[in-house]
Order: structure tokens, then sequence, then C-alpha cells
């Protein structure tokens, strides 16, 4: 705890030292040493990032690159206030995303993420898959706080606003190659192949493939292994074609096709069942209880496990330019296939085993209009239309199989407009606004034995919402090379319908969540460009929240979702990101964030039931009231920080060696809804480093990298089962290995 105390210490240091540094030190700066310029679409138009009046943070491609990025889940940290993790359980390429105090844990399609992932423009309806969305990327973008009026509903968070690379107007070839422990090797391939001066052609590819960090020790009473002994392995591949085609001096069309093919394993998990739960009534008590498992990464599991999908999207992005305005046009489909199964009480016993299956279609359309002067007035206007379909169904492996379904129709429509009025050449104002609708028609069947599910009948439920959404700022240009802004924004998260209710009166439909958020920020540049100093603070209140969590069935038997639709939050915080270049060759970053978050109210019941001495938190009870029944928002850390720094030694023959050190941290916190002491994460450090050789024409480089080398042991997640299981589970513990690239023009 003093080693996270004083770096986080150390990374408010950098930042005072930066911002105070004397002018006399200007001068020891060499000539042409300075930080990149980072164009961001955050507002819907290409703009620099330091122009830009919003809180975002900018991954550029050869940042992912030197982060040795699996998935999206490397970039967590990567912003302060901000994380985002795979889920652990089930789906495990779903993402757990949160911003500034708020997010989505679960894997159930009918209740939407709070931090959206949008891909070229087009944005993503769930959040399972998500986490394979690192492929052939040119920049990600982290947007925090409500967003709105310019991307729509369920960005109450924020939003992952992720570009893949385009087309090339040169012959070029890139590989990779990369290995490592559990068994990783990786491969990767692009190719640009232009056919003349105005159409051109992208192909690239990927497999991911490892075996595992999570060891099964079971075998069957004869002593033979009858499942996998390794799990939590990735098994991925991937190709992606992109088209650019400039049909006119004025058209310009960006299209593209990909297919993921996931085999992977599900994630391993280890039972952290309370005594009081059925599996360790059952002899098997859970992780950190007496007699249960000790080691975060060994498991036994009798029941094969596996996570698999496909998925299928295609995008056309077409731009035309007019005489001072330009039209906009992004049209997307995606379509997926999700099959899983997995031992789901993470045990020897036959105890709870299950399939589940989930089919997902997306169809969207938009359509800007934005200025394209020199003016004093910049604008965008545009709607947006979409249609979502899925359906999914489950079978629990039980005392006897049951089998329970869902399914859901959407349509989406949507129309914003967003103003900037130069006041002055220093003084901006932004107004904003977006109306959305939304309706919703939902089928559920309730879990029955399987010989009579013919015979159940379908619950039907449908619900149409609107709202609307706007953004107020203002920003101030001190000088050439800083920047403050205020700004008020206000979001939701859509409606919606509980997939996994027991019975008519849990099925909803719940309300949107809606949020307000007032923010200040700071952007600078220093020191001729080598110094760059941006800061935020934020208060953003939700209400309405959507917390779902499971409690025993009121039939008595098993267990059943609720998703409770009350709860208000306050979340208060500030940020800071630093960049500096010291003196040539040598690059320091580093981010904090403080994030202060409780519940200001929730009443509810979230345990079944009503108040007994064995059960004194059931019935209604105000969970924002300390006391024995208080609970903290989820995901909430108070310090979230990261620490980058790495120097280019330029070698006689013309060749460049880099070592690079990360150290991030990231506060105490619970991961579950419930607070359950077994999913509580206490404050942890984590540290990656690597070496990379470039040889002296910059045609190929090779690398040594390791991530988590202290080997930390943190939790992902734990997912108590209404008395019946928990399970609980870990992020990767220490990985590295070798990887070579190789670049021809």
């Amino acid at each position: 705890m003093n080693l996270s105390r004083a770096l986080s210490s150390a990374s408010f240091a950098v930042l005072a030292a930066a911002i105070a540094m004397p002018a006399h030190a200007q001068g020891q700066a060499s000539e042409g040493h300075a930080i990149e310029e980072l164009v961001v679409t955050a507002r819907m138009r290409a703009e620099s990032l330091q122009e830009t009046p919003v809180a975002v943070t900018a991954v550029t491609s050869a940042q992912l690159e030197k982060m040795f990025v699996q998935d999206l889940s490397d970039l967590t940290r990567a912003a302060p206030n901000f994380t985002i993790e795979g889920v652990g359980a089930i789906h495990r390429n779903a993402s757990v995303a949160y911003s500034r105090g708020i997010g989505y844990q679960g894997v159930d399609q009918a209740i939407d993420p709070s931090v959206g992932i949008a891909v070229d423009g087009v944005f993503y309806t769930r959040n399972i898959g998500a986490l394979q969305s690192t492929f052939d990327i040119q920049q990600v973008e982290l947007l925090r706080g409500p967003q709105g009026t310019l991307f729509g509903k369920n960005t109450t968070g924020g939003v992952v606003n992720i570009t893949t690379k385009k087309p090339g107007n040169a012959y070029s070839f890139d590989g990779m190659l990369r290995v490592g422990n559990f068994g990783r090797a990786d491969a990767a391939f692009a190719a640009d192949m232009p056919v003349s001066e105005t159409l051109s052609f992208r192909l690239s590819g990927t497999r991911q493939k490892s075996s595992g960090y999570m060891r099964n020790d079971y075998l069957n009473p004869q002593g033979l292994r009858t499942v996998e002994k390794w799990l939590a392995g990735d098994d991925i591949q991937a190709i992606r074609a992109a088209v650019r085609w400039n049909a006119t001096d004025r058209l310009e069309i960006n299209a593209s096709y990909a297919y993921v093919k996931d085999r992977s394993d599900s994630v391993g998990g280890v039972n952290a069942s309370f005594p009081t739960d059925a599996l360790s009534r059952a002899g098997r008590p859970g992780f950190g209880f007496p007699g249960g498992p000790t080691d975060p990464f060994v498991t036994m599991r009798n029941f094969p496990s596996g996570d698999f999908q496909d998925t299928w999207a295609g995008t056309v992005n077409a731009a035309y330019d007019g005489d001072g305005f330009r039209i906009v046009s992004v049209s997307g489909i995606v379509r997926s296939s999700n099959f899983s199964y997995s031992d789901f009480d993470v045990s020897d016993l036959s105890f709870f085993e299950t399939t589940a299956s989930k089919r997902h279609k997306l169809m969207s359309q938009e359509v800007r209009v934005e200025s394209d002067t020199e003016g004093p007035l910049q604008w965008v206007a545009g709607a947006y239309v979409g249609r979502t379909k899925w359906d999914s169904d489950q079978i629990f492996f039980l005392a006897t199989q049951t089998y329970e379904a869902s399914a859901q129709k959407e349509k989406t429509a949507g129309g914003f407009a967003q103003f900037d009025f130069a006041v002055t050449d220093q003084l901006t104002l932004t107004a904003g606004g977006r109306y959305s609708w939304q309706e919703k028609d939902f089928t559920r069947r309730l879990q029955r034995p399987i010989p009579l599910f013919a015979a159940t009948p379908a619950l039907e439920a449908s619900e149409d919402w609107s709202r609307f959404t706007y953004h107020l700022s203002a920003n101030y240009k001190i000088n050439a090379d800083a920047m403050v802004y205020a700004s008020y924004s206000t979001g939701f998260k859509s409606g919606g319908f509980n997939s996994r209710a027991a019975s008519q009166a849990t099925i909803g439909p719940f309300e949107p969540e809606k949020a307000k958020a007032f923010e200040v920020g700071l952007k600078s540049d220093w020191w001729d460009n080598r110094l760059r100093v941006n800061v935020a603070a934020f208060w953003n209140n939700y209400s309405d929240l959507q917390i779902s969590t499971f409690r025993p069935a009121a039939s008595g038997s098993g267990e059943e979702q609720v998703v409770a639709n009350n709860a208000n939050q306050r979340a208060r915080g500030v940020e800071f990101e630093v960049t500096v270049l010291p003196i040539e060759n040598l690059t320091v970053s580093a981010s904090v964030g403080y994030l202060d978050s409780k519940y200001t109210s929730f009443v509810a019941n979230l345990s079944g039931g009503a108040a007994t001495p064995a059960n004194p938190c059931g019935g209604l009870q105000d969970r924002s009231q300390k006391g024995p029944c208080y609970l903290e928002p989820t995901r909430v850390p108070d310090i979230t920080s990261r620490i980058d720094v790495s120097y280019d030694f330029d070698l006689a023959n013309g060749a460049t060696l880099t070592p690079n050190v990360a150290w991030s941290h990231e506060g105490a916190h619970f991961t579950d809804t419930l607070n359950a002491p077994q999913g509580y994460q206490k404050a942890y450090n984590i540290w990656d480093a690597s070496i990379t050789y470039v040889e002296p024409k910059g045609r190929w480089r090779a690398s040594l990298w390791g991530k988590n080398l202290g080997d930390v042991a943190h939790r992902l997640s734990v997912v108590p089962t209404a008395g019946v299981l928990t399970q609980l589970y870990f992020a990767e513990p220490r990985t590295y290995g070798l990887e070579l690239r190789v670049n021809l023009d």
C-alpha cells in the first residue's frame, strides 16, 4: 500500500513539475523534438485533440503495438477513471467498460451497456463479442462522460470510438509473429494493393492462439482426464477486406467487410461459494473459506467449456464535399452467432452445467451534413435509423434439464444537430440537441423442464420511449497553445425488459437511465510542444439506474434475475493527463484519475423475501444509507493512474533500441452489485515492460515483452447466484514473449 501511495504521489509530482517547469528550461530542449499532433473525431469531425473541448484519450496504432494489445481489455487504465475488462464468466468476449463510475458488467442482451462502442461510425448495441474489436485498428478514442447528443443513447458513461485502417496509396505489406508463455502463438498480416490513383484495396488477417492460464486438475474416478487440462485459452481467426474509391474529386467511398471466428475456451474461474450456498453444503466450499480452493489459477471442472462466436460486419462510409458543406453517410450491418457451454459450478460435481445460444443482428444508417468553411459558425446535423433483433436460449443441466428462451426486436430513430459559434477569436459557444425514439417488442419463455416446454406459453411485452438530450458548452483560447472549457451534457441509456425473469411480475419494462454531467477542463501545450498538460474535473448525476442481480425466485425454487430501476448515483472527480519530452529520445506520459462515487438513494429488495434474523437485508432496504445493508457502486476505484516511460537509444549502425516501462495502479473496489467480500479487490499495481530493436532501415523490428510482471492476481468479477453457488474470476497472471514485425513498402 505504501508503494501504491508513493507511485500515485509520483504521478502527481510529474504533473506538478511539468506545470511548474521554469521558463529558462525551454532553451535546453533540442530542436525538432515535439509531441505529435493527434486528430480525433470525438465531435463527428476531424479536429486536433488539443482543440476538442471534450475529455478524450487517443490511442494510436503505434501505441497499440507498443502495448502488445490482444483485445480491448489491454486498454484498461489507458485513460483516467476508465476501465475495460472481460466479463470473466460465460461469454468471456463480452466487454465490461466503466467510465466515471458508470458501466455494465453483465451478458444479458436485453440490458444495454452504458459505455458505447462504435467501429468506423457503426454503433454496436451489445457488449458480447466487443473485446474482439482490436483487429487492424488505426486509432481508439476513449471519450469520457455522456455523449448523448452526437452518439445517441447508451453513452451515459462515454464512448469507445474505434477507427480501422484504410487502404493506402502505395503497395505495402505488414506482418507480425508473436510467441509467449501459456502456448501463445499469434500471427497477423496486412497488405495495401492500389489498383489506380482512385481505387485501392486492403486485405488483413490475424490468428490468436494460446493454451490458457487456468489449470484444470479434474480426473474422473478412474483417474483419467476426460476434459481439457488448460482453460481460458483463446483461438480466434479474423479476416478483413477494405476498399477505398475516390469516385470523383468530391466523392470518396470506403467500404469493408470482416469475419471473426472465435473458438476460445471459457474463462476458468474458481468456486467461491459462501458456506450458506448449496454448493458448499454439498461438500465443495469456496475460495477463501476453510477447505476451499487456494490457488486462483487452479480449478476442478468435470464438464467441457467453450465460448464460440462467429461475427460478420460490413460497413460503407461515403463522404461528398460540396461547396461549403460535407455530406457523410454511414451504413452498417453486424451479425453474430454465439454458442457457449460451461461448468457453471466450477467444481468436480455434476451440480450446475449449462449451454447458451445467442443470435444477434444489427442494421443501421446514419446521414450527416456538416459545415466545411472557415467562418465563425460550424455545424453538424443528421439523422439515424436502426433495427436490431436478437434471440437467445439456454439449457440448464441440474437434477432435471430445464430450458428458457428470450427474443427481442428493436427499432431506433433519431435526429441531432450541434452548432459552434465563434463569438470572438478566443471565445466559442456550442449548443447541440438530439431527439431519440425507440421501440422494443420482447418475448420471454420462462424456465421449465424440457418435456413440458412445448406447452409453455410465451410472455410478450412491448414498449416505446422517446427522449431529448442536449449539450451546452463554452471554450476560451487563452493563447495558441492553451484552452479552457466548461460544458453541461445530458444522456440516457435505453429502457428495456428482463430476459432472465422468472415471472411476469419481474419482466418489466424498466425505464431508461438518465445522466446529467457538468465538466470543466484545460488543454494546453508548453515548452515548444514538448509538454502537454490536459486536466478535466466533473460532477455527474445518474438517476433511475438499471441495477441487476440474482435473488431466490418468488416461487421458492431456484433463482431469478431482478432489475432495480430506482437508484440514483453521484460521481465527481478530476483527471490529469501529461506527456513530456524532457530530453531528446525520452518520452514520459502520466495520467491520474480521482473518483468519488456513491449512491444518493437506492431502495430495493435485492435479497428476496422479508427481513428476518437470517436474512437481515431482505425486503425493501435503502442501500445508500450506512449500515449492514449499505452498498457501494460497482467498479469505482478512487484512484486510477498510469506512468509510461520509454527511451530511444540510437545505435552506431543506425538501428534503434527502445526499452519501455509502464506502471499502472487501480484503487480498491467491489466487482459485483451486492458487494460480495470474495469479489472485493484491494488496491493493486501492474508493471509492464518491453525492449524493442528496430533495424536501421525500419523494415523489421523485434521485441521482448512482459505484462503483469509482478504476477498480481487481481479479480475480474464475482458472480453470486442466489444461495446456489458463487463463482470468482481473475485476470491473466504474468505473461511474456517475443514479437517480430516486418514492414515492406
